[in-house]
């Protein structure tokens, strides 16, 4: 996830909490128009105030946007379920007002629009929202990564060893380690 941009936040303690997860997840912070003084937020982002400090401020969605090569908007009930959904590579994550979501216009400027899926009510709060779709982004782009290189694997020492690598989920790292000693081994 390249960056998460909050449209008009109105409470200080959830862009606090989304400051945390930017953290969490290596994310930079930009912000709409906020409706409160970033010194708030302080409270709520604990060890992530470098991200808050670093939050980049824009006076439109159009112009925050603008650079980014693949943009996910948020919006219940609207796009593709969430279980359904896969990142691009760089893709930016854009969520809405607390009050109101993200606007028609507004969804209009992004590249994907995605929902949560829920029960009845299908409102998620805002830093709990971005914590769930940070989190998924996450998975899918380290899920990417994986299968990647267990198709070099396969490609380079078989299907048996890819098989039996799969089953011991290796990184990307630990996958590319096992390739060099199998290759040096002359094993093939």
């Amino acid at each position: 996830m390249e960056k998460v941009i909050l449209v008009e936040p109105e409470q200080p303690e959830n862009t606090g909490f989304i400051s945390r997860l930017c953290e969490n997840f290596n994310a930079d912070l930009r912000l709409i128009k906020p409706e409160f003084n970033l010194s708030e937020t302080r409270k709520t982002a604990n060890n992530a105030q470098k991200k808050i400090r670093e939050a980049r401020i824009y006076d439109s969605l159009e112009e925050a946007v603008k650079d980014l090569d693949h943009v996910v908007g948020t919006k219940p009930g609207r796009g593709s379920p969430l279980k359904q959904f896969k990142p691009r590579e760089n893709t930016s994550l854009v969520i809405g007002r607390e009050s109101s979501g993200l606007k028609n216009e507004e969804l209009e400027l992004c590249d994907s629009v995605v929902h949560i899926e829920t029960g009845k009510y299908n409102s998620v709060n805002q830093s709990h929202a971005a914590g769930i779709l940070m989190h998924s982004f996450y998975t899918e782009e380290d899920a990417k990564a994986e299968i990647e290189s267990l198709q070099a694997i396969k490609d380079d020492v078989g299907e048996k060893t890819m098989e039996l690598l799969k089953r011991s989920s290796p990184t990307e790292e630990e996958a590319k380690a096992v390739i060099s000693e199998i290759k040096r081994g002359g094993i093939t």
